[in-house]
């Protein structure tokens, strides 16, 4: 039987914890915080024509009912204000959302709406209806244009892909964001999901490449699911991302702004978990953030915070793995049997800062 765990978590309460723990020489040096989370299949109950939704159906065998959807929507939106450790996330990138009435009352109809996030989603060819979102706080992010990136033709790829959302705005410190959400194909099949993953890896850096070309200063962030580790082959060679850690040298000297660095080993707390998916015991850094070098510049405007990255592991969102030892994400699904928890991915938040 599963424990028992509260659902809901007062904003108002964090909002204000926020205030008073914000220390005084926070009046020069503001924060902008992303946040990235897996929602492992955020679907309505709806069936909706040309996606093949049916296992999340009432009447399926998962047997997805209104009861168990809104659980899993409070449960999220738990999730998302827990990020307020010291002030609410500005920028959410979620991934394995279905669409528009997920989105509507994940941020509407839950605690969330005391934050006012709005939200943009692609609307793609994946046959099972799963897309990606990119969430804003008013007054924190300003969305100027956006664009779903379909490869399906250029990849010649047999099975849809999932495609990249593109949102490109200015952030409240006044600085234009490329924001990137990505979800790459899943480890399944590994072969040929290792070449969908290294196309679009190399298509993803062409377009990059695209946007620097145009604006050599511009700030990208590419963030969401690589289902992949940060020092992969994929990654470094062929999106051309390297990793940094605390020892980079790239991170006290200059880089050419046109160089991509994946910054998601520069953890902030070294006792939370190596990773943000948890399989057959070992922890694996799957959910990541890519940026551009001017964002790594300490002499920017806006450029990455001191130990940027944090893993959020609270409690609530982990539960013992029995198998291997330790703890594991408290999930929604253990195959096809609802287990009720949270996600099968823990989030990440990547704190930047600039003086206003």
């Amino acid at each position: 039987m599963m424990p028992s765990k509260p659902i809901f978590i007062t904003i108002t309460v964090l909002m204000t914890l926020t205030l008073r723990l914000t220390p005084c020489h926070a009046q020069d040096v503001q924060k902008l915080r992303i946040a990235a989370l897996n929602c492992e299949n955020l679907f309505d109950t709806l069936d909706t024509p040309g996606h093949q939704d049916e296992e999340f159906l009432p009447n399926s065998q998962k047997q997805w009912t209104s009861n168990r959807y809104w659980h899993k929507l409070a449960m999220l939106a738990r999730e998302i204000a827990s990020f307020a450790h010291t002030q609410p996330a500005d920028i959410i990138a979620l991934v394995e959302v279905e669409g528009d009435t997920a989105l509507r009352d994940l941020t509407s109809r839950t605690r969330l709406r005391e934050i006012h996030y709005k939200y943009i989603s692609t609307h793609g060819s994946d046959p099972r209806g799963i897309n990606v979102a990119l969430l804003w706080q008013e007054g924190a992010f300003r969305p100027i244009r956006s664009r779903s990136i379909c490869w399906q033709q250029r990849l010649a790829a047999t099975t849809p892909t999932r495609d990249v959302l593109h949102v490109n705005g200015v952030a409240r410190s006044g600085d234009t964001l490329d924001i990137l959400v990505c979800h790459m194909p899943s480890q399944y099949g590994k072969r040929h999901a290792r070449r969908l993953r290294r196309n679009i890896a190399t298509n993803l850096r062409t377009y990059t490449d695209s946007l620097l070309t145009t604006n050599p200063r511009a700030n990208v962030i590419i963030v969401g699911d690589m289902n992949d580790s940060p020092d992969s082959r994929i990654l470094r060679c062929h999106l051309g991302a390297q990793p940094l850690t605390h020892n980079s040298p790239t991170l006290c000297s200059p880089a050419p702004y046109s160089q991509l660095y994946n910054i998601s080993n520069l953890r902030a707390n070294p006792h939370t978990p190596r990773g943000t998916y948890r399989y057959r015991g070992h922890w694996e850094m799957l959910d990541q953030c890519i940026v551009s070098a001017r964002l790594t510049d300490a002499n920017s405007h806006l450029h990455l915070a001191h130990n940027p990255v944090q893993i959020v592991s609270h409690n609530f969102l982990l539960e013992a793995d029995k198998q291997y030892g330790g703890q594991k994400p408290w999930r929604t699904w253990l195959g096809p049997v609802y287990h009720g928890g949270f996600s099968d991915h823990l989030p990440i938040v990547i704190d930047f800062e600039y003086k206003r």
